[in-house]
C-alpha cells in the first residue's frame, strides 16, 4: 500500500458512513458502523507503516516494508511453495512398497498400490534419572507427493510410531499407553501416528484415539511388513484405520 491506497480506504471509508447515516435497517447500519471501525484500524496501522518506510533511512524502512502483513504472507506462500517442490523432489526418488488400507467409520475406502515408505528405528538412550528409560521406537511413513484416493477421503501421508519397540511381535497401543500413564514405561504421546489427508496437518488429520473407549489399538511388526488396527479421531470425525504395509526391518 501507499498514499493512494490510503485514500482508497478513506473512500471506502466515506461510503460506510454515508450507509450508516441513510439507511433504515438496523442490520445495515450495525454493519457498516463494524466497517468504519475496521478501516479506522486499516488506515492508521498504513498511514503509520508509510510514514515510517518514507522518514527512516533506506535499510531500517526495508525491515518496515518486509513487516507488513501482505509481504509476510507472501514470503509464507513462496516457502510453503519451495518446501512442497523439495518435497516432491523427494519422494521421486524414493524407493515404493506395497501398502493397503481399508478405512471404515465417518469416512470409508480402501487403498492398495506402491507407494513411497520410510522406516525408522530411534533409540531411547541412557535414562535421564531415576524415572523410565527413554523409550525406543519403530516409526513408519507412508507418503505421496500428491494426496491419493482413499475412498471418501485421501491420503497424504501415514506415520505409524510403536513405543517401546524391541523387534517383531505384536504392539497393544492402548496397554502401552496405560502403561505410560502409570509411570511403568516412559510417558509418551500419540502425536507421531498420524494419518494426514491433505499436505498440511487440520482438523481433518486423524490421531490414534488409546482412551479404550473406541476399542483396541495394535500394530503387528514383522522382519518383512507391519499390520495395523487402530481408531482414529480427527476434530472431524472418527475412523477405523486397518492395514498392511510392506517394509525391511533395519538390521
Amino acid at each position: 500500500m501507499g498514499w493512494k491506497d490510503i485514500a482508497k480506504l478513506g473512500k471506502e471509508w466515506a461510503e460506510a458512513k454515508k450507509t450508516e447515516l441513510l439507511t433504515t435497517d438496523n442490520r445495515e447500519r450495525d454493519d457498516a458502523r463494524a466497517a468504519q471501525e475496521d478501516l479506522d484500524r486499516r488506515t492508521q496501522q498504513e498511514m503509520g507503516t508509510s510514514l515510517l518506510e518514507a522518514v527512516l533511512p533506506e535499510k531500517w524502512a526495508q525491515r518496515v516494508t518486509d513487516t507488513r502483513p501482505e509481504n509476510v504472507a507472501a514470503r509464507r506462500e513462496a516457502a510453503e511453495r519451495q518446501e512442497q517442490q523439495a518435497r516432491r523432489e523427494r519422494l521421486a526418488g524414493a524407493a515404493t512398497d506395497a501398502v493397503e488400507l481399508t478405512l471404515t467409520g465417518g469416512e470409508q475406502g480402501t487403498l492398495a498400490g506402491d507407494l513411497p515408505v520410510q522406516v525408522e528405528v530411534r533409540r531411547g538412550g541412557e535414562p535421564y534419572d531415576d524415572g523410565p528409560a527413554p523409550l525406543d521406537w519403530l516409526v513408519v511413513r507412508v507418503e505421496s507427493a500428491e494426496p491419493v484416493p482413499l475412498g471418501t477421503t485421501t491420503l497424504t501421508e501415514l506415520s505409524v510410531a510403536v513405543p517401546a519397540f524391541t523387534g517383531p511381535g505384536r504392539y497393544d497401543l492402548v496397554d502401552l499407553m496405560r502403561r505410560g500413564e502409570a509411570g511403568e514405561i516412559e510417558w509418551w504421546e500419540v502425536l507421531d501416528t498420524y494419518l494426514a489427508p491433505g499436505p498440511e496437518a487440520d482438523d481433518t488429520t486423524w490421531y490414534p484415539d488409546l482412551s479404550g473407549d473406541a476399542g483396541e489399538a495394535w500394530v503387528e511388526v514383522a522382519p518383512d511388513g507391519l499390520v495395523l488396527d487402530l481408531p482414529l479421531q480427527s476434530a472431524v470425525c472418527a475412523v477405523r484405520l486397518r492395514g498392511r504395509v510392506a517394509l525391511t526391518l533395519p538390521a
